[in-house]
């Protein structure tokens, strides 16, 4: 054997050296990462949970300001005649409600089949087909 055949030789068969040391700290290292993770798994949920209840809580309180202003009105005989006449269909004493068939529903806009005034001022040709579609219609 030549000497570089026994230096391969030996550097195959020589120990591994190990760092007993870093495998130690790699060690130490895994098993505090392991033990964060929970901690900050719960710390995260709670965060999101805080800003849901945050939300709940405004939305709460804008529903709570809505609630005492109409308890306000409530308080006003007007107020409460007016909403008994529109949504109960009450009406006061000695009045008659009458029902109309036929009327448009909701909030459908009422076309009227006349064109709108002319503003300003008209010329008397303008005032003569005017008349005119007046007559006809």
């Amino acid at each position: 054997m030549t000497a570089q055949g026994r230096q391969q030789a030996m550097a195959a068969k020589a120990p591994v050296d190990i760092h007993w040391g870093r495998l130690g700290l790699l060690a130490l290292v895994l098993v505090a990462a392991a033990l964060y993770v929970s901690p900050l798994r719960s710390y995260f949920a709670q965060q999101t949970r805080y800003a849901q209840q945050s939300a709940a809580l405004q939305n709460a309180k804008q529903q709570n300001v809505a609630l005492k202003s109409e308890l306000v009105k409530l308080q006003s005989v007007q107020y409460v005649s007016r909403l008994a006449r529109e949504q109960f269909l009450v009406v006061p004493p000695g009045m008659q409600a009458f029902v109309i068939k036929g009327l448009p529903q909701g909030d459908t806009p009422v076309t009227d089949s006349q064109p709108p005034p002319v503003s300003g001022s008209m010329s008397v040709l303008q005032r003569l087909a005017d008349l005119w579609r007046t007559l006809l219609h």
